[in-house]
């Protein structure tokens, strides 16, 4: 009997999770299987919470291929050890022979500890990962898929709020807060919002320098004093020399141990205006930095798509045990298989000789990695008016 495919999504969402799952089902439909879906991640495959979606018709596929945030559901859970017998016991009432995970990187670990439990018990299961996260912070590969898009967001709104900081004659500090624990892929995406009319962001603060009060204080006071009008991009996940974070939201680690981000930009806004001006704007992108599907980059689209589908390849092939990783090959972009235990909890950060310290930007050679992964526009299909979506939960 052929067996089945399974996938999932966990952790955050992006713009472009659900064009993975586009490339899992359009080929995984050339194969004599059921294709299976879990709401929810790991959680749904706990509670049964099993979808069929091997007859989605095509209008409604190519909908979801463009739909933002995790059509399936998506959880933060961390396996235990006495649940991977529910879960191998799930898999086995549905005949599943492919499980293709989507995630970063605690779900590579996940992934990685549930193919080490199914082999260690004698069974033929094929384990993969297909990665995803806007922090662009998975080793082993060129890019993660919802990188692009996200970063194409932040650069956009960058150029757009610097139109808007001009309009008054006014002085202006302006603080843009951009998501990123540990890694500074996405604050460092700013830095395209530059061209021939607009010079913001003037200063960019990445979470692999650490970051001083005093330092900063004069940098911004410098740049206020000769300009009058200050963009600074700032990343979540800044610390101090210590490698603490300078200001957390909660201090209460999820079940992988990560902790709620969120406020740096409110803590910036309070120092700079006890200490420089009043006049101070602070914007914190949150959540839209990763759902804004109306400027999804293409290129990061089709790169989503495109380790989907191969997933399912490489599942078919024999492969276990591994992601999908994405190599570049001059304009055009391929996949190759990691080892999961090369990823699982890793954190890949942002290049210290792409960061120019001395002026709190990023090197020519950043520029070259960041652009080609915004390239290209794709139209949502719309409807009254407003973008068409999908989700199944």
């Amino acid at each position: 009997m052929e067996k089945n495919i399974l996938f999932a999504q966990s952790g955050g969402p992006t713009q472009v999770i659900n064009a993975s799952c586009y490339g899992i089902i359009k080929e995984a439909r050339k194969y004599d299987m059921k294709i299976y879906a879990a709401r929810y991640g790991v959680e749904g495959i706990l509670n049964e919470n099993i979808i069929e979606i091997t007859d989605i018709d095509d209008g409604s596929l190519e909908i979801l291929r463009f739909s933002p945030s995790a059509a399936f559901g998506s959880c933060r859970h961390k396996l235990k050890e006495d649940e991977f017998e529910k879960v191998l016991d799930l898999f086995l009432k549905y005949n599943i022979g492919y499980f293709l995970y989507i995630g970063g990187n605690d779900s590579m670990d996940t992934a990685n500890r549930f193919s080490e439990y199914v082999a260690k018990n004698g069974y033929d299961i094929k384990v993969i990962g297909i990665p995803k996260t806007i922090d662009n912070d998975l080793l082993n590969t060129h890019f993660c898929p919802g990188y692009g898009s996200a970063a194409k967001y932040i650069a956009t709104s960058v150029r757009e709020m610097d139109f808007d900081a001009n309009v008054y004659e006014k002085n202006i500090i302006t603080i843009v807060e951009v998501m990123g624990r540990d890694s500074g892929f996405l604050a460092a995406a700013s830095a395209l919002a530059r061209d021939e009319l607009v010079e913001s962001p003037h200063l960019i603060y990445l979470p692999e320098i650490p970051f001083d009060e005093e330092e900063f204080l004069q940098e911004v006071s410098d740049v206020y004093q000769e300009r009058g009008k200050v963009l600074i991009a700032a990343s979540e996940g800044l610390k101090d020399e210590q490698g603490n974070y300078i200001f957390l939201r909660e201090k209460k680690a999820d079940k992988f141990g990560n902790i709620q981000m969120g406020g740096v930009g409110k803590y910036l806004e309070s120092i700079v205006k006890e200490n420089i001006a009043d006049r101070v704007k602070t914007i914190e992108f949150s959540v839209l930095q990763r759902c804004a599907a109306h400027i999804l980059s293409k290129t990061d689209n089709d790169v989503a798509a495109m380790v989907g589908s191969a997933g399912v390849r490489y599942a078919l092939e024999g492969c276990n045990d591994v992601m999908v990783s994405i190599m570049k090959n001059n304009d055009s972009f391929s996949t190759s298989t990691t080892p999961l235990k090369d990823v699982a909890l890793e954190v890949k950060t942002f290049p210290r000789e792409w960061i120019d310290e001395k002026n709190r930007w990023v090197t020519k050679e950043a520029i070259d990695y960041i652009t080609p992964l915004i390239q290209g526009e794709v139209k949502p299909i719309f409807k009254d008016g407003l973008p068409k979506y999908l989700r199944f939960i």
